[in-house]
């Protein structure tokens, strides 16, 4: 495993779902740098929470990924899927001391990317809460990046590649997928999306997708069509975040709960044209 993967895993942020209304404050998502690199070289790896004040609109942070109920895991080009949660060190400092209120401190992932072509990294949060009332609520949060991993690491080369649609499968979780190469994507040009759940392709759910250094200004809010997918209109180079929700509710009943709600989020790069 280490030729695969030589990795000391530090994070950024958190989050506890603890009620509906706190799944709906946070967004984790994962960034990767850089996004193309020369193969046999470190990436650094952060997995970033937000409560994306403006309605979602920023890329604020607010704590720390919970890992206690986190998975975190890396499929190399070969399509073998390691877990690197055990590998994770949390670098935060305790809430209750001295300073500003809230969680604070980070992890983070450096990783050397051994083979060449796409790495996909996804992060899974799960957390099941069962109130006084009996109600149960259940939160799921997957995370989604990717980076190229080339001899000669170039934007050309880049563009080359395939596979950057791998997915969840069956599991019961959203996630937001690039049915085509997104390192293609320079300023301008579009980029498409594909929300899929349990696998499927999910119309009708809303994306947002802002860009980090533009904040709230650069938000965009589309809509998915049959085929779960959206086209986004990009600007200027920078990195991209897409995010998008929904709520399932079902009866209270055997081995059924009586809130699902589903987060996923997925970071792009787009690069100035050479």
């Amino acid at each position: 495993m280490r030729t695969f993967i030589q990795c000391v895993l530090l994070f950024s942020i958190s989050v506890l779902f603890l009620s509906p209304s706190s799944a709906h404050a946070h967004d984790g998502w994962i960034e990767v740098a850089p996004a193309i690199v020369e193969k046999g070289q470190p990436v650094m790896i952060a997995l970033m929470q937000g409560n994306h004040s403006n309605e979602h609109r920023s890329y604020r942070l607010a704590g720390r990924w919970d890992i206690e109920f986190t998975k975190v895991t890396v499929i190399a080009p070969s399509g073998k899927a390691v877990d690197v949660t055990g590998a994770v060190i949390d670098f935060g400092e305790d809430p209750e001391k001295t300073g500003p209120k809230g969680p604070k401190g980070f992890h983070l992932a450096q990783l050397i990317a051994d083979e060449e072509g796409v790495y996909t990294v996804v992060a899974k949060q799960e957390r099941t809460v069962q109130r006084e009332d009996g109600a149960k609520f259940r939160g799921v949060r997957f995370a989604r990046s990717s980076f190229a991993s080339l001899p000669v690491p170039t934007v050309a080369e880049a563009q080359k590649l395939k596979r950057f649609d791998l997915q969840a499968k069956s599991e019961d979780v959203l996630e937001i997928v690039p049915p085509a190469n997104p390192l293609s994507a320079t300023p301008q040009s579009t980029v498409t999306l594909e929300v899929r759940h349990k696998g499927k392709p999910a119309p009708g759910k809303v994306v947002s997708v802002l860009r980090k250094i533009a904040g709230a200004g650069s938000a965009q809010d589309l809509t998915t069509d049959e085929q779960g997918r959206v086209t986004v209109a990009v600007g200027p180079a920078d990195s991209y975040l897409a995010r998008v929700k929904f709520e399932e509710r079902t009866e209270r009943g055997e081995g059924k709960f009586d809130l699902n709600s589903y987060e996923a989020t997925y970071v792009f790069q787009v690069f100035n044209r050479r």
